[in-house]
């Protein structure tokens, strides 16, 4: 499976898990410090913050409407 969770299904049930979501890149804000996106896909809407200054990089090249994947633990933030 490319994903564990769709963007509907995260819940606060779900801090502290490790979830993989897949998803269109729908907006993306840079806020200096940090790098928000809004993942979306046909369940949901999924706020993803990048903090890390490493991934941030990464990130700088995703557009809007990209498709990207994403694996990290859920700290519980979500739309």
């Amino acid at each position: 499976m490319y994903r564990t969770k769709t963007c509907g299904e995260l819940t606060i049930g779900n801090v502290g898990e490790e979830v993989e979501l897949a998803g269109w890149a729908q907006k993306i804000r840079n806020l200096g410090g940090m790098i928000f996106i809004d993942l979306r896909d046909e369940f949901g809407i999924t706020q993803i913050v990048v903090n890390d200054e490493t991934l941030q990089e990464q990130v700088k090249s995703i557009n809007t409407e990209s498709c990207i994947h994403i694996s990290r633990k859920n700290c519980g933030k979500n739309k």
